[in-house]
């Protein structure tokens, strides 16, 4: 059984080791990334994908949106709606969107409440995470945003939208992720390296 503590102590080594990257490693390890991502059938085929805004050192996925590749796609970024919110939204997300921080200082789409959309509405669900496993578990910030949002997906017995990839720096893979009940395995994870489809 895993304490608290060793979560803690992974997130905190990892987040240490991102901010420790070079700018020129992070853009290096972004267009890594980027170009795994381009290949797999999941993206090719989606229209409707949500990204994430990089923050302190994680690997960024928002060049997808200037590739020909990602022509008629339609992207999102995920949003707090409501003073008290628990649970990710979804906004549209394009190069001249108009942007506000959050409560933790994470920029957001500045749209209506009436145009975001709930994960059941993506196709595919690019996340960040702080350390994942080849089982496909990820290791988040602790905020259980994610978790909360996409808890319903544990209970679905047939794979349906949105497909989760999660994505990291190849040195964020460790041999175990500390596991509680409500966690639901990504389906995939890319890094700068590499992807892996991870067995359902």
């Amino acid at each position: 059984m895993f304490s608290d503590s060793t979560k803690s102590d992974l997130r905190k080594k990892m987040r240490q080791q991102r901010r420790s990257l070079s700018p020129q490693a992070l853009q290096q390890a972004s267009l890594g990334l980027c170009q795994q991502i381009l290949q797999l059938r999941h993206y090719q085929k989606a229209r409707h994908i949500a990204l994430y805004w990089p923050m302190q050192g994680e690997i960024n996925p928002l060049p997808l949106l200037y590739h020909l590749r990602s022509f008629r796609k339609h992207f999102y970024l995920p949003v707090l709606s409501g003073s008290f919110a628990q649970k990710l939204r979804f906004a549209p997300f394009h190069a001249n969107s108009r942007m506000r921080p959050n409560a933790f200082r994470i920029p957001e789409p500045l749209v209506a409440v009436a145009s975001l959309l709930g994960p059941q509405d993506l196709d595919l669900l690019i996340l960040p995470l702080v350390a994942f496993d080849a089982e496909g578990y990820r290791l988040g910030m602790g905020g259980g945003f994610y978790d909360r949002s996409l808890a319903s997906l544990s209970h679905r017995q047939h794979w349906q939208h949105p497909h989760l990839l999660g994505v990291g720096h190849a040195f964020q893979q460790v041999a175990h992720i500390p596991r509680e009940p409500w966690d639901v395995p990504l389906g995939m994870v890319c890094t700068d390296q590499a992807c892996y489809r991870i067995p359902l």
